[in-house]
């Protein structure tokens, strides 16, 4: 059996080491575009602040290592531009040697990834206006900065990587203006009550953070853009732009093939990560899968969830007959940041979106500390927490604060997986108390008392 797995990242090996793993018979081919095919890319805003001083260190596995240690043949710097599943075949350009071939294979895994998103405005393309998706976007960007006097930065695109971009170019002494169409940051992941502190957190560090929308991009006589022309008639100098608005599936492959997208506009698959192509699975950036409130396909593009698809993948196509199928569990959709000194996260679905599923919802917000009060470095911890009214059961959490916030936020993944209610975490978990860690009834126990009174009283 020969297996190609196409694309990189995260998904892309972890798909290629576990199909040689669940058979080890099988010659297990990785293609990838780029010369990397491991690279972490969510340490990349560290690595442009100076926090990790060498590129070389965020790729996690070299295609020679990679060769050696996991048992797969990489392709670098090979491009797959046709998939053939009837036929068995795969059409490849060798970028390095000019020259297009055609390999058979028996199966196929997509593993195809994300892009960054953008605009699609005048100026857009002018050399310093960056996305920052790739280990080769960051070298650039990074190489820019080292070599340009750039002092005024406008960051379109308020969310995670926003934040934390922004953060780090204050970390080189830029001026920063982020762009958002709410005027707030982090607006998607957080309610306007959690929202509060983070601002005041962005603002003290000296960030501008405005509501409004580029329309256009000016430029200058040597092409480079010079100023932001906004939705509402304001014009913002600046040296350079970054453009973090989100990903979007890569899905050209895989439509051509004849691959159904979902209606997410990601690759649609069934609980084993097969597509509706008898011989093509896919998995990672590029794929939508459920999530455990209801089972609706989402699109969630973050390294976990690519690795955890990847290896459902790889056991299914490399599967003789052996072992049973391999399934995908619902997501949480977990998430955090830390930037401007705060840990900011989330878990499960917002008021809004339990409200369009459906689901009668109820939240509820309190304001505790991060360790006993009186012991040293106590900070403010808040926390939200999401129920379902009457039942009580949770849906979705969020925490904001200078230390501890992640960490309770990954707690509340499994009661959420388990459909715990907030009585049930109120009276039966039993979590820590040390005084320097944690206060003797913690900041959860008490967002989950307040969460199971609301969801009784209004529910009447």
């Amino acid at each position: 059996m020969r297996i190609a797995v196409i694309g990189g990242l995260a998904a892309g090996p972890a798909a290629a080491a576990e199909a040689v793993r669940a058979n080890p018979e099988a010659e297990v081919v990785l293609f990838e575009q780029t010369p990397h095919i491991s690279v972490g890319a969510c340490e990349i805003p560290y690595f442009i602040g100076g926090r990790i001083e060498q590129a070389s260190t965020l790729e996690v596995l070299t295609p020679s290592e990679f060769e050696k240690t996991r048992g797969a043949t990489v392709k670098v710097r090979h491009r797959v531009t046709t998939i053939r599943p009837r036929e068995r075949s795969l059409t490849v350009d060798a970028l390095d040697f000019g020259s297009v071939h055609e390999e058979r294979f028996d199966r196929f895994i997509l593993a195809t990834g994300a892009r960054a998103k953008r605009l699609g405005i005048e100026g857009e393309d002018a050399p310093n206006v960056f996305t920052l998706r790739s280990l080769d976007n960051a070298i650039d960007l990074k190489a820019y900065l080292d070599a340009e006097r750039a002092h005024h930065v406008v960051i379109v695109g308020g969310g995670y990587i926003g934040v934390e971009m922004a953060d780090e170019l204050r970390r080189r002494g830029l001026r920063v203006t982020i762009l958002t169409q709410t005027g707030r940051v982090l607006s998607k992941a957080l309610s306007e009550d959690l929202a509060s502190p983070v601002s005041e957190a962005v603002r003290a560090r000296g960030v501008i953070v405005r509501g409004e929308v580029p329309m256009r991009f000016e430029v200058d006589r040597t092409g480079r853009v010079k100023a932001v022309h906004t939705d509402k008639k304001e014009i913002i100098g600046c040296d350079l732009v970054l453009v973090a608005i989100g990903l979007e599936p890569r899905t050209t492959l895989a439509e051509v093939a004849g691959v159904r997208l979902g209606k997410t506009g990601a690759i649609a698959v069934d609980d084993g990560m097969q597509t509706n192509v008898a011989n093509v699975w896919a998995c990672g950036d590029g794929i939508e899968v459920p999530r455990v409130l209801d089972g609706k396909p989402v699109y969630f593009p973050l390294a976990p969830v690519a690795r955890r698809s990847a290896r459902v993948a790889a056991r299914n196509a490399a599967r003789q007959g052996r072992g049973g199928r391999a399934t995908f569990a619902p997501i949480t959709q977990t998430i955090a940041v830390r930037a401007f000194g705060m840990e900011i996260a989330r878990v499960g679905v917002s008021l809004n979106e339990a409200r369009e599923a459906g689901i009668d919802a109820v939240a509820s917000s309190v304001q505790h500390w991060s360790r006993v009060k009186t012991y040293p470095g106590a900070n403010p911890l808040w926390v939200r927490l999401l129920v379902e009214r009457g039942s009580g059961r949770l849906l979705g959490g969020e925490c904001v604060g200078q230390e501890g916030a992640a960490l309770r936020i990954n707690t509340l993944v499994p009661l959420i997986r388990e459909g715990y209610t907030a009585q049930r975490v109120r009276d039966e978990v039993d979590l820590m108390y040390t005084p320097p860690l944690a206060p003797a009834v913690d900041p959860l126990l008490v967002a989950a008392s307040k969460a199971a009174k609301a969801a009784i009283r209004r529910s009447r």
